[in-house]
C-alpha cells in the first residue's frame, strides 16, 4: 500500500480517509487549467447539490495527472449486469456502477456503463466469511488499462447496519508484478444487513492473466481476515481494443514529446506520451468531428505519462482520426465568471440561447422529465461551446448539476444531450458559467493521428 507523508513527517494511509478529506486533497493537487479547459474546472469548483452521504473515496499514486472534472478524476469504476446462479439472487440485480456514480457524486467519466452494456465482466463466485462478515466477490473487469473490482457484504448477524458499517479497508498485491497503480473505491448500503463497494485502479499493463491478492483485515469497525485472489484477464476485452503506435515526435515551445501508444478499448481510451516534461504539459482528444474525449484521470512516471480519457462515441465509434491538443499548464492567467441565465416555464420557452466562450453560443432547444432523471439538450455553435458548464436552478435555489457526461447526438451539429437529477418541479431556472481569461491562453499544438481500422 502506498502511503503518503504530511508537513510533520508522518505517513498517512488514504484507505482510511473519509470521502469529503479526500475530495478535499483532490481539488488542492489540482494544476491552474487554460480555457480550453473550462467545463471540467468548473464542474468542480461550483459544487454539488448534496454532499456525498456513502463510502470513502481512495487514492493510491506515485502521482497523477488529473482528468476529468480533474483528477481529478482520478480513476474509475465498473457496473454489472446478470451473475452466474452461483452467486445469488441478491446480487443479480445490483447495478455495481450506477450506485458508484451516486455515491462519488459523477466525478468520473462515463465509459464504465459499457462493462455492464457490452457484457465485458468476468463473473465470480469467490466468497469468505468471518466475524460473522461474508464478502463476495461478484465480478472482475480488466481492459489494459484499468481493473474493476465489484463485490457485496452481508452482516449475517447484525440487526442493522449504519454507514460507519459500509466501508472495506484492504491491501492489495499482484503475483510477479508490481504495476504503478492508482485507485479508488466507494461503498453503497444496500439493505438492512448488505452493501456493496466498487473499487477501480488505473495500472500499467499487467502480465497475461495475473492474479490479484486483495488483503482485507477490516470491514466497518471489526477486525478480521476476507482476504482474496481474483483472475485479471484480457479474455473479454482483448477482441474489441485497438492499438495504435503513432511514434509521432512533438514540441510545445521548449518542451519535446513523443506520441508513444494509443489503446481504444469499449469502456475507455489511453495515451501513452514520452517526456522529460512530466508534469508540465497537458493533453487533451478529439475525434474527427471534434468531439471531446471527457477526462478519466491518469498516472505517470519514469519518462511517461499515461492519460486516461472516454471511450470512443457511439455515434463516431470508427474516427479517420484523432487529434491530440498539447498546452502548457501554467498559473500566471487570471479569470473571471460570467454568468448566463435563461427561465425555463415550460416547452413553450425554448429554444433559448446563452452567450457563451469567445463569441460562441449555447442553445437548449428540450427538456425531457423522465422518471428518474431530467434530461437537458443543446446545440453549440462551435467546439469551442461544447461543452458548457450548465446548473439547473428550482424556486427554492437549490442548485443541480448534471450527474452524467454530456453525449453527442449529431455528426453535423454540436448537439449534446445531458442528465440532470430529478427535479422537484417542472419551473426552473439555466445558469451557464463562463470563464473569460486574461491573458488569453496560448495556442495548444494540435497533431493529427490517422487511424487504420483495418
Amino acid at each position: 500500500m502506498t502511503l503518503q507523508t504530511d508537513k510533520k513527517g508522518k505517513a498517512q494511509d488514504w484507505s482510511m480517509e473519509s470521502s469529503e478529506a479526500v475530495q478535499s486533497r483532490l481539488k488542492q493537487v489540482g494544476p491552474s487549467f487554460t480555457f480550453e479547459e473550462l467545463w471540467e474546472l468548473h464542474k468542480q469548483s461550483v459544487g454539488k447539490s448534496r454532499p456525498s452521504t456513502f463510502g470513502q473515496i481512495t487514492l493510491r499514486k506515485k502521482w497523477m495527472i488529473v482528468g476529468n472534472a480533474v483528477i481529478l478524476s482520478a480513476i474509475l469504476l465498473v457496473g454489472i449486469g446478470l451473475y452466474s446462479p452461483s452467486i445469488g439472487a441478491a446480487l443479480k440485480k445490483v447495478f455495481f456502477i450506477d450506485l458508484f456514480y451516486k455515491s462519488v457524486q459523477g466525478i468520473m467519466d462515463n465509459g464504465l456503463y459499457q462493462i455492464e452494456k457490452q457484457n465485458l465482466g468476468t463473473a465470480t463466485d469467490v466468497s469468505v466469511t468471518d466475524q460473522n462478515i461474508q464478502l463476495t466477490v461478484a465480478e472482475v473487469f480488466y481492459d489494459g488499462i484499468q481493473f474493476v473490482v465489484n463485490y457485496q457484504v452481508d452482516y449475517l448477524k447484525k440487526k442493522k447496519i449504519t454507514e460507519e458499517d459500509a466501508a472495506v479497508y484492504y491491501d492489495y498485491e499482484f503475483e510477479g508484478a508490481s504495476p504503478q497503480m492508482g485507485g479508488t473505491h466507494a461503498f453503497t448500503i444496500t439493505g438492512d444487513h448488505s452493501f456493496v463497494g466498487t473499487t477501480v485502479f488505473d495500472t500499467e499493463p499487467l502480465p497475461e492473466n495475473a492474479r490479484l491478492h486483495i488483503v482485507i483485515r477490516r470491514i466497518g469497525t471489526i477486525d478480521g481476515n476476507w482476504d482474496v485472489t481474483v483472475p485479471v484477464s484480457l479474455d473479454k476485452t482483448k477482441p474489441f481494443t485497438k492499438i495504435v503506435r503513432p511514434q509521432i515526435t512533438g514540441s510545445y515551445e521548449d518542451k519535446t514529446f513523443v506520441v508513444d501508444q494509443i489503446t481504444f478499448t469499449p469502456v475507455g481510451t489511453q495515451v501513452v506520451v514520452k517526456t522529460d516534461q512530466l508534469m508540465s504539459l497537458y493533453y487533451f482528444l478529439e475525434d474527427d468531428l471534434e468531439t471531446r474525449f471527457d477526462r478519466a484521470g491518469g498516472m505517470g512516471g519514469n519518462g511517461e505519462e499515461r492519460s486516461n480519457f472516454s471511450p470512443l462515441s457511439e455515434i463516431n465509434p470508427k474516427p479517420q482520426y484523432v487529434t491530440l491538443i498539447v498546452g502548457e499548464m501554467t498559473s500566471g492567467q487570471s479569470s473571471t465568471q460570467r454568468e448566463e441565465y435563461a427561465d425555463y416555464t415550460g416547452p413553450g420557452s425554448l429554444p433559448v440561447t446563452l452567450r457563451g466562450a469567445k463569441g460562441g453560443t449555447v442553445t437548449i432547444t428540450d427538456v425531457q422529465f423522465l422518471e428518474n432523471s431530467t434530461v437537458v439538450y443543446y446545440e453549440a455553435s462551435d467546439a469551442v461551446n461544447q461543452r458548457p458548464f450548465l446548473i439547473l436552478e428550482d424556486s427554492s435555489g437549490e442548485r443541480f448539476t448534471s450527474n452524467k457526461n454530456a453525449v453527442r447526438i449529431s455528426r453535423e451539429l454540436f448537439a449534446y444531450k445531458v442528465e440532470y437529477p430529478k427535479l422537484p418541479s417542472s419551473r426552473f431556472k439555466f445558469e451557464m458559467v463562463v470563464d473569460e481569461y486574461r491573458p488569453e491562453p496560448k495556442e495548444p499544438v494540435k497533431i493529427k493521428i490517422p487511424i487504420d481500422w483495418e
